[in-house]
């Protein structure tokens, strides 16, 4: 009886966060419209600043307290790599409320497609087709012109939701040949504790805390593609003893707690 009540609580506050998250869109759309006039980096900042407020909205609303560390470390006319982990549905929303800088993430063409949501895409993201190679060719490109034109660029350097049993899965090369192209610094953040709000392949959205982690951002000034494995081997170790070191699944009984 009682793990029945558990789980039936759990299925109604789990739509009732998506019900909160849902009545964003339409109030995005009607917000973010008349930014289309303004410069990208104006404009991804104002657009950043309404993305705070509505996730800090929601995530009081029900009982999600987002934990951010190290923002300090983002240098304010620095053009980055901001590279994340990626497990699902909850870390997309929470990571592009946290960067207090313009950028743009890399996200799959479909999500265009979207009524409405495909309107705030078309403004603040950089579309690619990963079965499209042609397409695949086309966003890199255009990421290196954003970053040329001092925008930094967000991806998930794993490609997908991780749905290993492992901290992290492997990286593809594509974010790292981005930041030697660029010549600008990779910027690994963590996102740790957030599979026990969201189980992953899960519908299922409990409350809880999660935490933001700015790593030191890693130069790549003076390197060339030669030496892509090596930085992303070097950003691989970094980001997942991290997770293993702090995160409530991974870590171990003699591991410290984040402060």
């Amino acid at each position: 009886m009682v793990n029945s009540i558990k789980k039936i609580a759990t299925y109604v506050y789990s739509i009732y966060v998506l019900i909160l998250f849902f009545l964003f869109i339409p109030l995005a759309v009607i917000f973010y419209l008349p930014l289309f006039c303004l410069p990208t980096n104006i404009r991804l900042r104002v657009i950043y600043r309404f993305n705070r407020i509505w996730v800090w909205l929601v995530s009081t609303l029900s009982a999600i307290r987002i934990k951010i560390r190290g923002a300090d470390k983002v240098v304010r006319d620095q053009t980055y790599v901001f590279v994340i982990n990626h497990c699902n549905f909850l870390d997309i929303a929470i990571c592009g409320s946290c960067i207090q800088h313009p950028f743009k993430p890399l996200a799959k063409r479909g999500l265009f497609k979207i009524p409405g949501l495909g309107s705030l895409f078309a403004m603040a993201a950089i579309p690619v087709s990963r079965s499209s190679k042609e397409s695949r060719i086309q966003s890199f490109d255009n990421m290196v012109k954003a970053i040329k034109e001092k925008t930094s660029v967000l991806l998930f350097p794993e490609g997908t939701r991780n749905r290993t049993d492992q901290p992290l899965k492997s990286f593809y090369d594509g974010c790292f040949r981005l930041a030697i192209a660029g010549q600008v610094p990779i910027l690994p953040i963590v996102l740790l504790d957030v599979r026990t709000l969201q189980p992953v392949d899960s519908v299922k959205i409990y409350p809880g805390r999660v935490s933001i982690n700015f790593l030191d951002p890693i130069p790549t000034q003076g390197m060339d593609s030669s030496q892509v494995a090596e930085l992303k081997q070097t950003v691989f170790d970094l980001m997942e003893q991290f997770i293993r070191d702090n995160d409530k699944m991974f870590r171990s009984a003699n591991s410290p707690t984040p402060g």
